[in-house]
């Protein structure tokens, strides 16, 4: 009998190789309309440096506030330089960047890892629940005024939802058991509850989300005016409540390729194209790597040097 985490390795693998061919072979054909970023203006840069600076505050701010709630207390330029590291290492491959930030933390400030993870784990769930909202939303009113044949879309953020809405009104409980991995998952489910039960932190955490949201779909709204594709900006709400729901979602070993070719779908399915999705969706990881990267390597000495 086949191992299991060996064949969901392989699956992995091939999913992978997969999305990275079928990308590569939709850029080329469309290679020629990368030429237009030859004529971006200051303003179109310029506003989309300032969305993404602001949605790296964004999440540095979350993970402030989760941490202080945990009595650890990190200097602004080592949230900003964390939050600019999460960003980049998780655009390149599969949370690569929250597994650095909880090593980071671990080391430095003594935070547990299953602390860490319940927390995260009760952010992406807060998250997800507004995107998969703003995505029933999007598609309810692309069906109605717009006549687009959006049912199974609207269905499957509804469908999410709901769930995630049962998910978050309640209270995980495991067993009192003491010792390994129980201990463990103890820990990440309290730390999870936390992040329910509180309601001031949780009100935080969904204003910041929100926020976030609104600002990924500025940017593929400008990424639009960039290379000059009309979407409207309830598209770009549509496209930013897939792409968060794909992020999470393990399918390959980094998310290059399933987030570009999603978005070009639904472009196609809203009768714009399958081109402008994928262009649109290049566009905004490519600047926004290159953008956060920068930001991360001004502010990489916040990680090294010793806290204050």
């Amino acid at each position: 009998m086949p191992n299991l985490s060996s064949t969901n390795y392989l699956i992995k693998r091939i999913a992978t190789i997969s999305a990275f061919f079928v990308l590569g072979f939709l850029l080329l054909k469309y290679r020629e309309d990368f030429y237009k970023l030859q004529e971006l203006s200051f303003l179109q840069l310029f506003s989309f440096s300032l969305l993404v600076l602001l949605g790296i505050t964004l999440s540095g701010s979350k993970l402030n506030l989760i941490t202080n709630y945990f009595n650890i207390y990190l200097k602004k330029s080592e949230w900003f330089a964390l939050s600019s590291m999460t960003m980049i290492l998780n655009s390149v491959f599969f949370k690569s960047g929250s597994l650095a930030t909880s090593t980071y933390l671990k080391k430095k400030h003594d935070f547990p890892y299953a602390s860490f993870v319940g927390s995260f784990v009760g952010d992406q769930l807060i998250i997800l629940f507004i995107a998969s909202l703003i995505g029933s939303i999007s598609s309810i009113f692309l069906i109605y005024f717009e006549k687009v044949p959006l049912l199974v879309v609207f269905i499957i953020f509804s469908a999410i939802t709901a769930f995630l809405f049962i998910l978050l009104s309640g209270k995980i409980t495991l067993p009192k058991k003491e010792g390994g991995i129980w201990e463990q998952l103890s820990i990440g489910t309290k730390s999870f509850n936390t992040l329910l039960q509180n309601g001031k932190l949780l009100r935080a955490l969904c204003l910041h989300n929100f926020f976030l949201i609104i600002i990924v779909a500025l940017r593929l709204f400008t990424a639009c005016s960039i290379l000059n594709q009309e979407l409207s900006i309830i598209h770009c709400f549509l496209f930013v409540a897939a792409m968060t729901i794909i992020r999470v979602i393990p399918i390959a070993h980094s998310d290059i390729g399933i987030r570009e070719i999603t978005i070009g779908f639904l472009s196609e399915s809203i009768g714009r194209g399958l081109k402008a999705g994928v262009l649109i969706a290049s566009i905004d990881r490519v600047l926004e790597i290159l953008l956060t990267g920068l930001c991360a390597g001004i502010f990489r000495k916040s990680l090294v040097t010793p806290k204050n």
